[in-house]
């Protein structure tokens, strides 16, 4: 694309380069030869310019840091561009919470790949090193004890799920210097296979009968208890929006609640509480879990919680040593002998199970779950839809076709004779 025009016939040119909403202008004169070779130089000095810019803004570099060198030496180790720009980027975009479950996953980046340039990381072949080196060396610690020493990985093998975490750290880091130009391309990243070997078992109705009542003897301790497990069956709520469900959130005259964002309940790490996956909806309520809210919501303000504690926040959200204790619901569950078979979460598995068996379609099952994905919802709960059934149904068409028994024959009943025409003589 050719950036010089000739002005006359004399040799006198001008050039003209756009780059990121301003105009770079330069003339000249000696013909189209002077012009063509000057506007290869103009625009290399633009482009080293820009990159001298973005490193600047970018890792805080001064003048004297510079580099003299071609613009490829601009581009910053992993370890440089993680300090100087992510952790500052991090914030915009993730909770406190989310910060401190990533961290372990970008110490393995930075231990392994923290020395090598962003253009260098996204190499196909480095990645596959970096894969390999995890799963050889296998878990690794980053915290000290007292006495100096690192402490011991709590297991022994890293599974493709850890893996894949510090994968896609490095896919969100390197998306950010695209996105800001700090590399050219944005390289492809592919994730491990992880393991899908166990599959989601829900408690029995009789097993769930079973834990009501024994949580009905906490209530002196934890008096809504009950309320909390049956209503969280029939409503499929995460831990989190449970206890962070206020009473305007609650739409008695439809029947319904609304999972979201909650304005004064439970402020979570300085910011207003979002629900997961950042999107809202609306849960219908089965006749049980209408009682329980109507009876919550009478007489409470609009920002109350709709179960609080005695001291006003949910039961898993105090310290042991409290006088509501944080163990309940466990407690609940081993007095029950339902430990391993029962956790709160899956409540929720109880509650998409028990529509999926009784024919309502996966896809309202995924909304009403608040998956962000129904592929999600498939991969869990698909043996349980209505659709699975297809599958017991096709290989009844292997089984051998039963032969057809023969009726015996009736015999037919004696009639009599017909008539020959000829007289037949009787004997006396």
């Amino acid at each position: 694309m050719a950036y010089y025009r000739m002005l006359n016939d004399e040799g006198d040119w001008i050039i003209q380069i756009q780059r990121n909403g301003r105009r770079y202008t330069k003339r000249g004169t000696g013909g189209e030869d002077a012009a063509s070779k000057e506007e290869e130089k103009f625009l290399a000095k633009i482009e080293r310019d820009l990159e001298v810019k973005q490193a600047k803004e970018t890792l805080g570099l001064r003048d004297e840091q510079i580099p003299t060198k071609p613009s490829a030496a601009l581009v910053p180790t992993l370890r440089d561009f993680f300090e100087k720009r992510y952790v500052k980027h991090a914030p915009s975009v993730q909770n406190a919470t989310t910060r401190k479950k990533t961290r372990y996953p970008f110490q393995y980046l930075l231990y392994y790949l923290g020395d090598l340039t962003l253009d260098e990381v996204g190499e196909r072949k480095v990645i596959n090193q970096f894969v390999e080196k995890m799963i050889e060396k296998g878990p690794l610690t980053f915290e000290r004890r007292r006495d100096g020493k690192l402490w011991k990985p709590r297991c022994q093998v890293l599974t493709n799920a850890t893996i894949n975490k510090s994968l896609q750290r490095l896919r969100a880091l390197l998306n950010l210097a695209h996105e800001e130009r700090v590399i050219a391309s944005k390289p492809k990243i592919d994730l491990l296979p992880e393991e899908n070997s166990v599959p989601v078992i829900p408690p029995t109705e009789e097993q769930f009968q079973h834990l009501l009542e024994v949580c009905g003897s906490y209530v002196d301790r934890a008096p809504l208890l009950p309320e909390i497990v049956e209503f969280v069956a029939d409503t499929g709520l995460r831990l989190s929006e449970v206890f962070r469900l206020t009473v305007r959130s609650v739409d008695l005259d439809r029947r319904c609640i609304r999972v979201e964002k909650q304005k004064r309940a439970r402020v979570v790490n300085g910011q207003v509480w979002k629900p997961k996956n950042k999107s809202w909806r609306e849960i219908p309520l089965s006749k049980r879990a209408y009682q329980i809210a109507k009876e919550r919501a009478e007489d409470a303000a609009p920002d109350d919680l709709l179960f609080p504690n005695r001291g006003g926040a949910p039961y898993v959200r105090i310290e042991a040593d409290d006088t509501e204790g944080k163990g309940h619901f466990r407690d609940a569950v081993a007095d029950a002998d339902l430990k391993g078979v029962v956790t709160f979460h899956t409540l929720r598995h109880l509650f998409a199970v028990r529509l999926l068996t009784r024919g309502v379609p996966i896809a309202v099952v995924s909304e009403l779950l608040g998956h962000s994905d129904i592929n999600l919802t498939v991969k869990r709960y698909g043996r349980f839809a209505s659709d699975a059934q297809v599958k017991w149904e096709a290989v009844k068409a292997l089984d051998p076709v039963p032969k057809r028994r023969r009726r015996p024959r009736t015999p037919r009943a004696h009639s009599q004779p017909r008539s020959t025409g000829r007289k037949v003589a009787r004997s006396r």
